[in-house]
């Protein structure tokens, strides 16, 4: 079990589309967690999962995107927040 001051030292989470795509007309296979540039190795069937799982794991901020083929970290207006 994680202590709360090593769980206040996550990095942000990036839940992600899989595949990648540049048209936002691709469907979705699965969805990732991507921090520091790190993919965790983990598939889930729905973002909500994913969203669950990398606010249960204490990342902050959790982060979706806001548009299926606009996925670019760099760019914060890409994505938005999730509450955990």
């Amino acid at each position: 079990m994680r202590s709360k001051s090593k769980i206040n030292n996550i990095s942000a989470a990036f839940i992600e589309h899989r595949p990648s795509a540049s048209s936002e007309h691709v469907a979705t296979s699965h969805y990732v967690i991507v921090s520091n540039g790190v993919e965790l190795a983990l598939k889930f069937d729905t973002q909500h999962e994913a969203k669950q799982y990398a606010c249960n794991s204490g990342y902050r901020p959790v982060l979706v995107a806001r548009q299926r083929h606009l996925q670019n970290r760099a760019q914060p207006a890409q994505w938005k927040s999730d509450p955990c």
